[in-house]
């Protein structure tokens, strides 16, 4: 079975998926998602059923909505187990796909650190396909999103940012149009705006690289009143000194080739 929330509430097994009509009831079901496989207590449940503001009765209106939500998946609410102090589901970890995003996330780091570029790419690019949409996408609760989609959201990105170094460090591609929609999507990121510059600076288009540069300096005063940090404040001065050091390893340098086709994303 496959469960998820990196998206659209997400319950699917091999004959197809599972729906949760009722709105309540899928914030419930996200909550003990977020949550797999410990007991949760009622009242911080009832917290993000109802928004912070549970009724009087929430115990009672809560032990309504898990029989309901047990009734709407049919074998699959056997998941959702009793247990003193609160409610379980019981989901393995490669049944979650938060798991499998963080689980290749780390993987990917790791080589991203060892300088294993190839490798890297995969395992980054394999956790961003776990993605399906905005995490709790159809989860009505602003509680849940609070505690976890931006946070989430946040992680994605900071993936994104992994990802794009280690194709930038392979040089197999041109990342300048995909980090120019990235900077526009989100030009608070200077890292994003660091690797558009960086990638210019590699193509030979060190003017581009260098107006860009005064493109995210204007930015940056104009929203928030504030200079480029030290990263792109150094880039700065390294690609108007055309630092060749900039210019990153290539895929088949010798001692970076990775073995290719033999990753297994597991």
């Amino acid at each position: 079975m496959e469960f998820g929330i990196l998206g659209p509430l997400m319950i699917r097994d091999e004959f197809g998926e599972y729906r949760v009509p009722a709105p309540k009831q899928r914030v419930l079901f996200a909550a003990l998602l977020m949550r797999r496989g410990q007991v949760t207590a009622p009242h911080v449940l009832a917290a993000s059923v109802w928004d912070g503001e549970p009724p009087r009765s929430a115990n009672a209106a809560l032990q309504t909505c898990v029989m309901r939500l047990r009734k709407s998946l049919g074998p699959v609410g056997a998941r959702i187990e009793t247990r003193a102090g609160g409610y379980l589901v019981d989901v393995a970890p490669e049944e979650f796909d938060l798991h499998r995003f963080t689980s290749l996330r780390d993987r990917g780091l790791t080589a991203l650190r060892r300088h294993e570029y190839e490798p890297a790419a995969a395992l980054l690019d394999a956790a961003l396909d776990v993605w399906r949409g905005e995490a709790l996408l159809d989860v009505p609760s602003d509680e849940l999103r609070r505690e976890h989609a931006d946070r989430l959201a946040d992680e994605r990105l900071q993936v994104v940012e992994a990802r794009v170094a280690a194709e930038l460090q392979l040089g197999r591609r041109s990342m300048v149009p995909e980090l120019h929609a990235l900077t526009a999507a989100h030009p608070e990121r200077e890292r994003f705006w660091a690797q558009l510059m960086t990638a210019l600076f590699r193509e030979g288009r060190q003017a581009e690289a260098l107006a860009v540069y005064q493109r995210v300096r204007q930015l940056l005063d104009a929203e928030l009143g504030v200079l480029p940090g030290t990263e792109l404040r150094d880039l700065h001065q390294r690609i108007l000194r055309s630092d060749q050091r900039l210019a990153g390893h290539h895929a088949d340098r010798p001692g970076r080739r990775a073995q290719r086709g033999q990753l297994a994303l597991r």
